[in-house]
């Protein structure tokens, strides 16, 4: 190497050190999108969201809709949860008059039938126990909730 540039050397690889090395080892993490609480509340509250449109469905086409489409023209705040991450399902009788929905996040999952107008079942399953990850507590006599936890890491 010419005698100019070991001279240079030490500062070059203080630099490269100082400009890629540092930082990428005090990189603090930043986490984007909903806390885990936030997204336990945004679940339990499309999961309402969803049986309220379902039965509004109901009511104007006399039967329920196996679309999730069809309930956004209802209640487009459903889309705002769709688009933190919460995954919708539905499934409807052939006849039209039961539908099963599935509502789930990374943290929570629910679930509720219904025939008519009559709640057949209600579930609720904690995925990731987290702060403020909880399920809904519904009154006794009104449906069944079954719930657990399963802890993932």
């Amino acid at each position: 190497m010419p005698p100019n540039f070991q001279r240079f050397l030490p500062i070059i690889l203080i630099v490269f050190v100082l400009l890629f090395v540092l930082p990428a080892v005090f990189h603090k993490s930043t986490s984007t999108g909903p806390s885990s609480s936030t997204l336990s509340t945004e679940t339990i509250a499309a999961m309402g969201i969803v049986d309220k449109a379902e039965q509004t469905f109901k009511a104007s086409h006399k039967g329920y809709t196996s679309h999730v489409a069809d309930l956004l023209a209802i209640t487009p705040a459903l889309g705002h949860d769709l688009g933190d991450g919460i995954n919708v399902q539905l499934d409807v009788s052939s006849d039209g008059q039961t539908f099963y929905a599935q509502v789930a996040s990374s943290v929570l999952g629910m679930d509720r039938s219904r025939s008519g107008g009559k709640e057949l079942a209600n579930g609720c399953l904690v995925i990731k126990n987290n702060s403020g990850v909880a399920c809904p507590v519904k009154a006794a006599g009104k449906g069944t909730t079954t719930s657990g936890t399963t802890t993932t890491k």
